[in-house]
């Protein structure tokens, strides 16, 4: 983690147990590992990539239960106009991941 906030790491290649979540939650992690630093997407594109364009709130959802927050990147997430929208961190917080990847 200090690597990642130093601004010399730009991938988490750290491999993670998914023991828990539904396979629909899972299928939305692995997207969100592929974002990449310094990126967004909106719900509506993890929606479509995962074939099913009119779950973007259920991705929303899932996007919420993310456990690993950072290392799966949620707060590359944002609204479709790119406005941030929900963070379990706050917005102030995911604004700032942000930032620090530009």
């Amino acid at each position: 983690m200090k690597a990642y906030f130093d601004g010399g790491l730009l991938e988490f290649k750290t491999p993670l147990s998914v023991t828990w979540g539904t396979e629909f939650q899972k299928s939305v992690w692995q997207v969100l590992k592929q974002i990449p630093f310094g990126e967004t997407v909106s719900y509506g594109s993890v929606a479509r990539q995962l074939n099913k364009p009119k779950a973007f709130r259920a991705v929303g959802a899932a996007v919420g239960m993310n456990p690993w927050s950072i290392v799966v990147p949620c707060h590359r997430v944002v609204g479709a106009n790119a406005s941030l929208t929900g963070y379990a961190g706050g917005l102030e917080r995911k604004k700032s991941l942000l930032v620090l990847e530009k």
